[in-house]
């Protein structure tokens, strides 16, 4: 089994509700489903429930629910869509040009073709994640202050602590990060929020501010780059986080911070991360030790036997599985939901030469025959031969070893890696002005990972290239939305791909759609909050 900071099934659900989080939860109608309580005592007399409880929240990402895969944290929220990186990824990356998710679920077909309502079950799901991730960080913070450790008698924990409160706070800055990407806002919850009080919104600008003035502050309490355990975030992870940060300002507060996020990416890429030599091992079942694991600066560990769940990166590779892969098991290293392809747009963009082209046109059904997969996707919500299947992620370890299981993967989400930082500094110093020499070398050298021979010059180095090889480098990681919103491709007509619009050539959509709406059920039980413009119409108050 992994050494992943120890996060076992017996780490991983310590359970961090008390009962005043249960009543303000409630008022947020996200209710945790575990109605354990956690007093004082608990922590006085077990000193190892802070670092229990931070791992708690930190598999807040990687699982659904305090026991098995089916379990859910939140009442009524399903265990398999309603998982935090699953809800994630299929808004980032569905509702875009580099996938195509052929499920008839509700809500799926929606995001599919940029037809999304205020009622969608995935929006949703995310909304509820951010707000549980948002309460039981900040609960956690409030049980962890200094003057609760002196109370305690346990002065002496309290440097070991600060530095559990600093990751603690990261977590919270991540959600609320995706909250500025996803939503634009939220009702807002820190450990100072009154309880039993209805969370106050805050916009757009308010939260970006929240969230860099939250991660410059636990810089300084954070561990040094690459010196924590697996897992978990150091330097690195808010460096990079800032990064992110700043690469969208523009977009998000309307400031340019693109030599902020140059400087971030500096920090970073001088702190010892390296470039694997092989693409493909980043997404296989040992990413957390193989030969290209040093690229990582920040992922989410996931274990096919301790980690279960429906989602994370156990819903990607199933997903991607298609029923006519040659020996499923064997290839891939899971038994296969057949339900996620590539689209024609994505595909497009690789040359023949390029070794990240993990894409799968044909196959074998159950019969032997061989099955022709049609790039072109003429119909939705079918059989998953319109388009192409993507090998890029499998439950195989780079010997050839498959997973310790065929249903739950082993392999490590890469949230954070050494190879977006690269395309980042790239673009910023595009958009930056500042000499590209720099940037050019970092691009050759991911280019030379990927066996391109062409030559790669100054002028070669536009905006619209940056786009294409993010696509290239990082296609299902998760960035796609944020990245085309960014350059002014996801909504309007100036790039189109099949079913954008929900018409098969791609149409124009409106701007509204940049960012998505807020639940419906949380407008109609929250006064405080507003609904996105675009959307209100179809929201009742």
């Amino acid at each position: 089994m992994k050494n992943i900071f120890k996060i076992t099934k017996y780490l991983v659900f310590a359970v961090v509700t008390t009962f005043t989080l249960n009543s303000c939860m409630d008022d947020l109608n996200v209710i945790p489903e575990d109605t354990s309580i956690i007093t004082d005592e608990i922590f006085k007399d077990n000193p190892g429930a802070y670092k229990q409880n931070l791992g708690k929240l930190y598999a807040g990402l990687a699982v659904s629910g305090p026991t098995d895969a089916g379990s859910s944290d939140i009442q009524g929220l399903d265990a398999g869509y309603g998982q935090y990186m699953r809800a994630y990824w299929v808004m980032q990356e569905v509702s875009t040009d580099e996938a195509i998710l052929h499920w008839g679920d509700a809500g799926i077909p929606e995001l599919g073709t940029s037809t999304w309502t205020v009622s969608n079950q995935f929006i949703r799901a995310m909304y509820l994640r951010i707000a549980y991730q948002a309460r039981v960080t900040s609960e956690y913070l409030n049980m962890t202050t200094d003057s609760k450790l002196n109370d305690r008698g346990q002065s002496n924990l309290i440097p070991e602590v600060k530095v559990y409160r600093a990751e603690t706070r990261f977590l919270r800055a991540l959600s609320y990060f995706n909250a500025i990407d996803l939503f634009g806002k939220v009702g807002f919850i820190d450990e100072n929020t009154v309880l039993g009080t209805l969370p106050v919104e805050k916009n757009r600008k308010e939260l970006f501010d929240y969230v860099e003035s939250e991660l410059l502050a636990i810089i300084p309490d954070l561990k040094d780059p690459r010196t924590n355990e697996y897992g978990r975030v150091d330097k690195a992870a808010a460096w990079m986080l800032l990064a992110k940060l700043y690469l969208n300002a523009e977009v998000w507060a309307g400031t340019n911070r693109y030599a902020d996020c140059i400087k971030m990416c500096e920090n970073i890429i001088g702190a010892g991360y390296t470039i694997g030599t092989n693409y493909n091992y980043l997404f296989l079942a040992d990413n957390d030790k193989n030969s290209s694991s040093n690229e990582f600066i920040y992922t989410i560990p996931q274990d096919g036997l301790h980690l279960q769940a429906y989602g994370c990166m156990t819903f990607v590779i199933q997903a991607e599985t298609l029923s006519d892969y040659v020996g499923i098991s064997l290839s891939t290293g899971v038994g296969g939901w057949n339900g996620t392809t590539t689209r024609p747009e994505l595909y497009n963009k690789f040359t023949e030469d390029d070794k990240r082209a993990l894409f799968l046109s044909e196959g074998v059904d159950k019969d032997g025959n061989k099955v022709e997969h049609s790039l072109d996707i003429t119909l939705l919500n079918s059989d998953t031969k319109f388009g192409y299947g993507v090998t890029k992620f499998r439950n195989v370890a780079s010997d050839g070893t498959k997973g310790s299981s065929i249903d739950f993967v082993d392999t490590d989400y890469p949230l954070f890696r050494l190879g977006d930082v690269y395309l980042m500094y790239a673009e910023a110093a595009i958009r930056g002005g500042v000499d590209k020499t720099t940037a050019l070398n970092y691009v050759k050298e991911l280019r030379t990972r990927a066996g391109i021979t062409s030559n790669l010059s100054l002028t070669d180095l536009t905006l619209d290239f940056i786009l294409d090889e993010r696509a290239r480098e990082l296609y299902w990681e998760g960035w796609r939305r944020q990245d085309l919103i960014r350059f002014g491709k996801f909504t309007g007509e100036s790039y189109k791909w099949q079913w954008k619009g929900n018409v098969h050539d791609g149409t124009a959509i409106s701007d509204f759609r940049n960012l998505y709406p807020l639940p419906e059920d949380q407008i109609n039980m929250n006064s405080n909050l507003s609904q996105n413009p675009g959307y209100e119409s179809s929201t009742k108050k």
